[in-house]
């Protein structure tokens, strides 16, 4: 959360213009936090996006071949949309602005009514997920603004979805390691 609040006082110090995004919500926390923050400092221009399939991970195809963190076998990543909005309507945060995507990534991102981005947070654990974060959502971020990786240190599937999407677009901005799991970059 230290990381993520202070991306958000660079994005508020800068003016940094654009919308926050988390792919990969589990239960809410950082996206919680991100309104918060936003309500805090009377940012109320900008929508907080919460995508998530609000039924687990799917299971692991291709790269992602022999995961499973499905909700049959990992129940408590399977966090239901409806639990998710108690807990923003707990702390006060279920305002207008928080706009809920409902689906599997590949579904849900490419229609998502998302036009630009200050802050993309990307907790998808899987390659698959983590590319179709990146393929939808990457072209949205604008310069200045904040690309983090939850899972990049911990995942190598994820890792290899992130290093392959930056060779791809030739993206050399430095990769900064946050704590053992998790990185982020500023997008130049």
């Amino acid at each position: 959360m230290d990381n993520i609040e202070s991306c958000l006082d660079i994005i508020r110090a800068e003016n940094i213009p654009g919308d926050l995004i988390e792919t990969g919500v589990c239960r809410g926390g950082a996206v919680i936090f991100m309104e918060g923050y936003l309500k805090t400092y009377g940012m109320t221009d900008r929508k907080v996006f919460a995508a998530d399939s609000f039924e687990g991970l799917p299971l692991g195809k291709n790269e992602d071949e022999g995961i499973d963190f499905s909700k049959n076998k990992y129940p408590v990543l399977a966090i239901s949309l409806e639990r998710v909005k108690e807990t923003f309507a707990r702390y006060g945060l279920l305002e207008e602005n928080v706009v809920f995507l409902k689906g599997w990534f590949k579904d849900s991102l490419p229609v998502a009514p998302v036009e630009k981005l200050a802050l993309l947070r990307m907790d998808g654990d899987l390659y698959e997920s983590t590319m179709d974060a990146l393929t939808n959502l990457y072209d949205k971020v604008v310069p200045g603004g904040v690309v983090i990786i939850d899972d990049y240190l911990t995942f190598e599937v994820c890792k290899k979805a992130v290093d392959e999407f930056r060779e791809d677009r030739g993206i050399n901005d430095p990769i900064i390691q946050i704590d053992p799991m998790s990185a982020y970059w500023r997008k130049s």
